[in-house]
């Protein structure tokens, strides 16, 4: 009896920021188990290149690309050039994301507190997805992905260097999707609750929260049909968008106590 023809993946090859861990590390293996090319951006090589290893072995294709997505201008020039050396990248996933630098007795809005998260979570995430975006746009074909928040729709408090910068993420992928539209290219904003990664530290409540793995298998299965905008996990997308609907007085009450 003749084994099932596998489904050709929806994408040739996918470039996955933030791949060293968490949730880029998830998502890179469910597009690799695809059959997507996948390549793995991120600062640090060895754990790059243990999960190459562990696509590879499973009969995937990955490879390592060390990238500082901090540093905008080096990420544009890396990400063009590696779009022309594997002929095109097919989609771009801009996960890469920093929390706020704490610093003893600083608060939470002072500069130095901010500076890296912004840097990365917004200018970071900008010149990933607009690196190769003119070549994809002259191809006629591709796929862009910004993982932002359900923070975004809201201000929360001593939030600032992630409220922020997600929330210009979500505007900056809603503007490239006017900016697009015709063009063959696809731009989907993934609005993420709650994910067990070490940069969300068990200090807080954080109701409905998701397995790496399994927000990777949802978001990828979704991904291929192109959609604007991800929410998830439903529910409390739905109870963020509606409390961030309610008058700034009220909001601004609500959240003063749950901060005392």
């Amino acid at each position: 009896m003749a084994s099932a023809r596998r489904e050709r993946p929806a994408w040739r090859t996918a470039l996955v920021t933030g791949a060293s861990s968490g949730i880029g590390h998830a998502l890179a293996r469910e597009l690799a188990a695809a059959g997507v090319h996948v390549f793995l951006g991120a600062r640090r090589e060895v754990p790059l290149r243990a999960l190459a290893d562990h696509i590879r072995a499973r009969g995937g294709a990955a490879d390592v690309v060390l990238l500082d997505v901090s540093q905008a201008d080096a990420c544009v020039a890396r990400v063009r050039q590696l779009d022309q050396d594997c002929g095109g990248l097919e989609l771009v996933v801009a996960n890469a994301g920093a929390g706020p630098r704490r610093r003893e007795g600083a608060p939470s809005y002072q500069w130095e507190v901010l500076a890296e998260a912004f840097h990365t979570n917004f200018c970071g995430a900008a010149a990933t997805l607009t690196a190769a975006l003119p070549a994809m746009v002259a191809r006629g074909r591709g796929h862009l992905v910004g993982i932002s928040s359900l923070a975004s729709f809201g201000a929360l408090p001593d939030a600032a260097s992630y409220c922020a910068p997600k929330a210009g993420l979500s505007m900056l992928l809603d503007c490239l999707r006017l900016d697009l539209a015709g063009s063959g290219v696809a731009v989907t904003a993934v609005h993420a609750g709650f994910v067990r990664t070490p940069m969300l530290e068990d200090t807080h409540a954080q109701p409905q929260r998701l397995e790496p793995d399994v927000f990777a298998t949802r978001v990828v299965a979704r991904l291929a049909r192109r959609p604007a905008r991800i929410d998830i996990p439903q529910p409390l997308a739905l109870g963020a968008r509606l409390f961030a609907g309610l008058p700034a007085r009220v909001r601004a009450l609500a959240l003063g106590r749950v901060k005392r």
